[in-house]
């Protein structure tokens, strides 16, 4: 049997739909601080980090209709530390290194995106900032490991040893776009408090 599209999508909305039954860790909007680093919700979000596999200190995680159709992290990374914590201690993981380039903050993104999606890419790579701090900006291509195309965006800066992450990731058929404006008014919004060494 052939899965076409449309049955992919339709399989994720079902699983979406168990997601959302279950129980979540609250709603959250306006002012939310993750870190040193604080974004504005416009709308409500809900907070679902406690599904995440092996909670990573320093990495939430949001969403508007369930973690398979869309999801919004927020990381504050120390050295040593990954946007992720594999089941296995002898797995390799991407970790964090405070002598990373741009680009390698950038393939570090991706390398994690990895774990749970299939070859993934980054594009249109373009200096941003967070509040007053440099940052690199670029779009996310990939997809599942059941073939849904998957779009997503994201933000790197770092202040001191500390990187600061905003990655959102949701299928490129209705709902990326959907949440698209919502998105880049929180990367608008990101700030980061006033620099200190730790």
């Amino acid at each position: 049997m052939t899965l076409t599209r449309r049955m992919l999508f339709a399989g994720a909305l079902a699983a979406a739909a168990l997601t959302a039954s279950c129980a979540t860790g609250g709603l959250v909007s306006g002012d939310l601080k993750s870190g040193d680093a604080t974004v504005t919700l416009a709308r409500e979000w809900s907070d679902v980090t406690f599904m995440l596999p092996n909670r990573p200190p320093n990495v939430r995680m949001l969403s508007v209709d369930g973690p398979l159709l869309n999801r919004l992290y927020l990381a504050n990374l120390e050295p040593g530390q990954s946007l992720l914590r594999l089941p296995d201690r002898d797995t390799p993981r991407p970790l964090y290194r405070a002598d990373m380039s741009e680009s390698e903050l950038v393939e570090f993104v991706i390398d994690c995106i990895a774990q749970e999606y299939q070859n993934p890419e980054a594009a249109a790579l373009r200096p941003h900032t967070l509040g007053e701090t440099p940052a690199v900006r670029f779009d996310i291509s990939t997809r599942t490991a059941e073939g849904l195309n998957i779009s997503g965006t994201a933000m790197v800066a770092r202040q001191n040893d500390r990187l600061h992450v905003l990655l959102y990731l949701a299928p490129s058929e209705h709902y990326y776009a959907s949440l698209a404006p919502d998105v880049e008014s929180v990367f608008a919004s990101a700030r980061l408090s006033p620099s200190r060494r730790r």
